[in-house]
C-alpha cells in the first residue's frame, strides 16, 4: 500500500500530458498518423489508470493530496505569496478521473473525425488535458488563473482548424468571451489578494487562505459585493449561463465531435467548479444573502435554454442547448444551501459529464452517417442501426431522468434540495414547480430530436451501417457509467459526502 501511495503525485498527473505533447510534436513519429494515434491513445490509457489510483487510494492518504513545485527549495514566487501548489480532495480526484476518461474517449473517436494535421491536433489536445487538470487541482488562485487563461490558446486552434465552415468565427467569438471571463476573474483575484494581506498581514494567494467575512471590516460592503459578482460573472461565461451561452452554442455547431465532447463535458464543468470553489467557499455570507436571486436566475436559465432547444434546426445546437439547460440545475441545487441541494448539484456535475459526452457522440455519429446537420433532413436510422439506437436511448433516458439512469438521481436530489431551501414564503415551491416544467420541456426536446433523427423515414431508400469497433466501445463505456451511477448513486454521493458537510458548516459560521 505504501508503495502505491508513494507513486501518486499531482505534478505527474497534471504535467505528464505536457511531456506527451512534446514527444508527439517531436520528429520521433514523423507525420505518420498511425504511430501518433497509437502513442497518444496508449498514453491516455495509462494516464486514466493513473488517475484512478487517486480515487481508489484516497481513503488511505493522511488527508488531501498535495504537491508543490519549488525552485531551489522555495516557493515559485514566495516573496509575493504565490506558490505553484496543487491539491485534490474527494471531489477533485473524481473530477480528475472523469477528465482523463473523457479525453481518452475523445482520442479514440478522433481516428474517425480527424483526417489532417494529426501531429498538431494531438499535441493541442494533450496540452488542453493538462490545462483542465490544472484548473481542477490548483490551490493557488493565480496558478488557477494561469491555467484558466492558457486554455484559450489550444481550444481556439482546435475549434478553428478542424471545424466546419464558419468555425474560425465561432472560435474567435469563444476566445473573446473567454478573455472577458478572465478579466472579471483577474479583477476579483486582485481584490481578494489585497484582502488576504490586510486581514492576516501575510502575502498569500492560497485559495484556502482567503475566505471573506464582513466582520473583518477591511473592505466596504459594496467592494466585497463587487468582488463576489466579478467571480460569479467570470465563471458564468464558462458554464455558460444566460446571456453568455451563445458563444458555446456556436462552437458546438461548428466543431468536430471529439472537441465538442471535451468542451461540453469538461470545459463547461470548470465554470461550475469555479462557482463552488470561489463564490460559495470563499464568500459564504454573500452566497447566503443572494441565494434566492441565484436560484431564480438558475431556474430562468434552465427555462430559457430548454425553450431554445425546441426551436433549433441544427442537431449540434439542439444538443448544446439541452446540455446547458441540464447543467443549469447544478446552480439551482447549490443555491438551495442545504446538504441535499449540494449533493444533488455535485451529482448533476458528474452525471452531466457523461450525458453531454453521450449526446455529442450521438450527434456526431448521426451527422457522419446522414451527411447533414439539419434535423429536418435526417431519415430513419433506427432500422439499420439497432446497436446505436439502443445505446442512444440509454443516454436519452438519462437526460429525461428515467429511474435507474444517472439523470434521475441528480434531478430528484436537486429538486428535493430546492423545495427544502430556507427561503422566504412559497418561493422554493414555485421555483421547484418551474424546474419540473423545464424538465418537461427538455423531455419534449429530446423526444423530438430522437423521433426526427432515428425514426422519421422520408428517405427510406437510404441504408446505413451500424456502429462497430471503437465506436461501440466508446459508446458502451459512456452508457456503462450512466447506468452504474444511476443504479448505485451512493458510489458518488458517499465519496464526496465530507465535502458537502464541510460546505454546510462553512455556511453556518
Amino acid at each position: 500500500m505504501f508503495n502505491f501511495m508513494s507513486l501518486l503525485s499531482l505534478n505527474i498527473l497534471i504535467f505528464a500530458p505536457v511531456v506527451a505533447a512534446i514527444i508527439t510534436a517531436s520528429p520521433m513519429f514523423g507525420t505518420n498518423p498511425i504511430y501518433i494515434r497509437r502513442f497518444v491513445k496508449s498514453f491516455a490509457t495509462v494516464h486514466f489508470l493513473y488517475s484512478l489510483l487517486f480515487v481508489l487510494f484516497y481513503g488511505f492518504s493522511d488527508g488531501s493530496f498535495y504537491d508543490e513545485i519549488t525552485v531551489y527549495g522555495s516557493g515559485w514566487l514566495s516573496k509575493l505569496g504565490v506558490n505553484a501548489a496543487f491539491g485534490a480532495d474527494e471531489f477533485t480526484v473524481l473530477l480528475a478521473a472523469c477528465t482523463s476518461l473523457i479525453f481518452l474517449l475523445a482520442f479514440i473517436m478522433s481516428k474517425t473525425f480527424i483526417r489532417t494535421k494529426h501531429k498538431m491536433y494531438y499535441t493541442l489536445m494533450l496540452l488542453l488535458l493538462s490545462n483542465t487538470l490544472g484548473i481542477f487541482c490548483a490551490k493557488d488562485m493565480f496558478v488557477f488563473l494561469m491555467f484558466w487563461e492558457a486554455e484559450i490558446i489550444p481550444l481556439y486552434l482546435l475549434i478553428s482548424q478542424w471545424g466546419s465552415e464558419g468555425s474560425r468565427e465561432a472560435a474567435v467569438k469563444y476566445a473573446m468571451y473567454a478573455f472577458v471571463s478572465g478579466m472579471f476573474i483577474t479583477v476579483a483575484m486582485i481584490g481578494l489578494y489585497y484582502y488576504g494581506y490586510q486581514a492576516n498581514q501575510i502575502l498569500s494567494s492560497s485559495i484556502d487562505f482567503l475566505r471573506i467575512y464582513r466582520a473583518d471590516g477591511i473592505y466596504s460592503d459594496f467592494i466585497e459585493k463587487i468582488i463576489f459578482w466579478c467571480f460569479f460573472i467570470g465563471f458564468a461565461f464558462k458554464v455558460p449561463l444566460f446571456p453568455f451561452h451563445t458563444a458555446i452554442t456556436d462552437v458546438h455547431s461548428k466543431a468536430v465531435m471529439p472537441i465538442n465532447m471535451i468542451t461540453a463535458s469538461l470545459l463547461m464543468t470548470t465554470g461550475a467548479y469555479g462557482i463552488i470553489r470561489f463564490n460559495l467557499d470563499l464568500f459564504p455570507e454573500f452566497f447566503t444573502e443572494y441565494s434566492a436571486y441565484i436560484m431564480i436566475f438558475a431556474v430562468f436559465c434552465v427555462l430559457w435554454t430548454a425553450i431554445a432547444s425546441l426551436q433549433q434546426k441544427n442537431i449540434n445546437k439542439t444538443v448544446s442547448y439541452i446540455c446547458i439547460s441540464y447543467l443549469g440545475l447544478f446552480l439551482a441545487g447549490v443555491a438551495a444551501l442545504n446538504k441535499i441541494g449540494f449533493n444533488g448539484a455535485f451529482f448533476i456535475m458528474f452525471s452531466y459529464i457523461f450525458i453531454s459526452a453521450g449526446l455529442f457522440f450521438i450527434s456526431g455519429i448521426l451527422q457522419q452517417t446522414c451527411k447533414t446537420s439539419s434535423i429536418l433532413e435526417f431519415s430513419g436510422v433506427a432500422k439499420y442501426m439497432p446497436r446505436f439506437t439502443l445505446m442512444a436511448y440509454i443516454v436519452a433516458f438519462a437526460v429525461i431522468g428515467v429511474p435507474l439512469t444517472v439523470g434521475f438521481a441528480g434531478k430528484l436530489t436537486v429538486l428535493s434540495g430546492m423545495i427544502c431551501a430556507d427561503l422566504d414564503g412559497i418561493l422554493p415551491k414555485i421555483l421547484t414547480i418551474l424546474a419540473l416544467f423545464c424538465g418537461l420541456l427538455i423531455t419534449s426536446a429530446v423526444l423530438h430530436l430522437f423521433n426526427n433523427t432515428l425514426f422519421k423515414s422520408d428517405n427510406i431508400y437510404k441504408k446505413f451501417h451500424d456502429i462497430s469497433g471503437h465506436k461501440v466501445v466508446v459508446f458502451a463505456i459512456i452508457c456503462f457509467f450512466i447506468l452504474l451511477f444511476g443504479c448505485f448513486p451512493d458510489t458518488l454521493t458517499g465519496y464526496y459526502d465530507r465535502i458537502t458537510d464541510m460546505l454546510v458548516e462553512i455556511l453556518r459560521v
